[in-house]
């Protein structure tokens, strides 16, 4: 099977990038420091990337961008530069939830894992995953139980219990950034593991698009979405 090439991108939060991989390997990397606005700095990133690599788009296979949750603003960069460049080179798309992201990153060893992000307002994006054991060697995968929730952190500790079977170990996954994310978590029970999860997302973000690509499981241009979880003001507001 030839190698194949894969631009990811994150576009969330204030510590994302963009990343070239084949096969698994790095090829090069860059990383946003929290200080610069995604609409110009992911453009010059790959920009950056590609003059690195000697690559050009059109030999990308596919490109796969975090779809949230996170940043509306930034959602929405990252999934029109993924859908733009597909289409003008014809090549498939792959949107991975940052949430999944987190898990693939983390790798914890529990059954069970709970990825928690900063939602503002006082409130957590929270989803939950099941370790499923990969082949020889390989990294574990993660299945996802829904899309995801957003909870007050007082609501946790219940909606965990709800889904995970009494007695199981959970892990709790929190992004070393998240300063926000960490101190709401600490309120959870003891009994809950925890753990702090440092570096960029992208790497995760191309492991888990090469995956579903191996499966099948790629998309068109047209059928990638952004996944808010929270919805918009402008939404929620709109009959005011």
């Amino acid at each position: 099977m030839a190698a194949m090439l894969i631009l990811a991108l994150d576009t969330t939060n204030e510590r994302g990038g963009a990343g070239i991989f084949r096969d698994g390997d790095c090829l090069a990397m860059a990383e946003n420091d929290g200080r610069a606005n995604y609409s110009v700095l992911i453009f010059e990133m790959v920009e950056r990337l590609l003059a690195e690599t000697l690559l050009k788009l059109a030999d990308v296979d596919l490109f796969a961008v975090s779809n949230g949750p996170g940043s509306f603003t930034g959602i929405r960069v990252g999934v029109a530069a993924a859908q733009g460049w597909a289409t003008t080179f014809g090549r498939p798309v792959c949107g991975i939830s940052e949430l999944a992201a987190l898990a693939v990153q983390a790798q914890p060893e529990t059954e069970w894992a709970a990825s928690l992000l900063d939602a503002r307002r006082g409130e957590l994006y929270a989803g939950l995953f099941r370790r499923i054991a990969g082949s020889a060697g390989a990294p574990a995968k993660y299945e996802a139980l829904g899309e995801g929730w957003i909870l007050k952190p007082g609501d946790l500790a219940e909606a965990f219990s709800q889904k995970v079977p009494a007695g199981a170990n959970l892990t709790c996954l929190v992004r070393e950034h998240d300063q926000a994310a960490q101190k709401l978590a600490e309120i959870l029970p003891g009994t809950i593991r925890r753990q702090v999860v440092a570096g960029l997302l992208v790497p995760a973000i191309a492991r888990i698009a090469a995956q579903r690509s191996s499966e099948g499981k790629i998309q068109s241009p047209a059928e990638l979405d952004a996944c808010y979880i929270r919805r918009t003001d402008a939404e929620l507001h709109w009959q005011e």
